[in-house]
């Protein structure tokens, strides 16, 4: 896609973007396995510390498979803001940038949750990294539904109110694990299994 010009703006190639954010994405979620990682053990003994040592690596399973589920839903609704993005100005731009600096520290907080799931700040850290994207996806979603030039067609009115509620659902469940984290920091990870049902809950009785 060629540049075009809006005033003295230039607008930049949304396929390089959509190529970097995907890059990212895949990046991070394939670095979480590191976190899942054993040390050497001499093989005579392997049989018998083997089995004890992956049942205590629940947590980071856990961790793990929350990290990535999230990531996975992140990369969903990221394709799904740039599905009506027909150009790319330089504060979608930056709004990206932010949002792939707090994509790629996703597996370094999911590591420190994983290794020290009842120490409160290291749960509160995965909760905020969290909170930082969810944040950062409701204002990409609000900026490019109010940037009519960036758009074609134009989004209906109906699928900007849905998508606008659907993008508070992340920042409020994890401000409901950062609280919930002062009473039980392992436990707080599971919060956001209930960003599935919420979805659901919002498309059944708030986007009609």
């Amino acid at each position: 896609m060629s540049n075009r010009f809006w005033g003295e703006e230039s607008f930049i190639s949304k396929n390089r973007l959509e190529s970097l954010v995907d890059s990212v994405f895949a990046f991070a979620m394939t670095l979480l396995v590191i976190s899942l990682a054993i040390p050497q053990i001499p093989k005579p003994e392997a049989a018998a510390e083997l089995p004890p040592y992956i049942a205590g690596m629940v947590p980071e399973f856990t961790s793990f498979i929350i990290a990535f589920l999230l990531l996975a839903v992140f990369w969903t609704v990221h394709h799904r803001n740039f599905h009506f993005l027909h150009t790319i100005d330089s504060r979608v731009l930056w709004l990206n940038i932010f949002i792939l600096i707090c994509i790629v520290l996703v597996p370094f907080t999911t590591s420190v949750s994983g290794d020290y799931p009842d120490v409160l700040v290291a749960v509160i850290l995965f909760h905020t990294n969290l909170l930082a994207i969810g944040l950062l996806f409701a204002a990409h979603w609000y900026y490019i539904t109010h940037a009519p030039r960036l758009v074609e067609p134009p989004i209906d009115e109906k699928i900007v109110r849905c998508g606008s509620k659907k993008s508070f659902i992340t920042p409020v469940i994890a401000t409901i694990a950062i609280i919930l984290s002062f009473f039980s920091s392992s436990n707080s990870m599971f919060t956001y299994l209930l960003i599935p049902p919420a979805i659901w809950f919002v498309q059944r009785f708030q986007c009609r």
